[in-house]
């Protein structure tokens, strides 16, 4: 074999395996993208009226969210920036318990969001929901999470798209937010 030919050989061989490694990756993302049933309730009453889930997952889930809120709700260091964001007479001071400390304001806790268990179907895996506070902003119609990015638009059931084999959970914000911008953050959602 002249060394033009092994050229030609090696870098055949080089171009098919990044082609293959390219085919492969764009397969496993395919496979790591759709749909998956979760709600978003006001209360344990509003979930269990919907009948999607059972009474230990909507209770379970309300205690998941609250101990949640409890530690890692929005903070502001003022309670007019907290209601300028969230409504008049709709925060409250936070606790010792709360990521950033007490002496300051988050908003009540407006709502949950829950979802179903891992699951495959048909070869198909659909990713856990993890229970979460949710937040009413006066500037985003729906529900909002702890950052202020738009989860629903509606209570009740609806289906979240997701990117990956597993939903990210955000960590916990430490800081205080500072007035405005904390609902322009939003992404719609169904």
């Amino acid at each position: 074999m002249t060394p033009e030919d092994r050229y030609e050989y090696i870098k055949g061989g080089v171009v098919l395996a990044i082609l293959g490694t390219a085919f492969l990756s764009a397969y496993v993302d395919s496979l790591s993208h759709g749909d998956t049933e979760t709600a978003a309730y006001k209360t344990v009453d509003d979930c269990l009226k919907d009948n999607k889930f059972g009474a230990d997952d909507c209770k379970s889930s309300f205690e998941t969210a609250s101990a949640e809120h409890l530690k890692s709700s929005p903070s502001y260091d003022k309670r007019e920036d907290c209601e300028e964001e969230f409504g008049d007479g709709r925060c409250e001071q936070t606790s010792s318990v709360h990521a950033t400390g007490g002496g300051h304001f988050s908003p009540y806790f407006g709502g949950y969001l829950i979802g179903q268990p891992d699951k495959t179907v048909n070869g198909v895996y659909y990713p856990a929901v993890p229970a979460s506070a949710l937040y009413e902003s006066r500037h985003v119609p729906g529900f909002v999470d702890a950052r202020g990015i738009l989860v629903t638009n509606k209570a009740g059931g609806f289906k979240m798209a997701y990117q990956s084999a597993a939903h990210y959970k955000p960590p916990a914000p430490t800081t205080t937010l500072a007035r405005s911008g904390f609902g322009a953050r939003h992404f719609s959602a169904s």
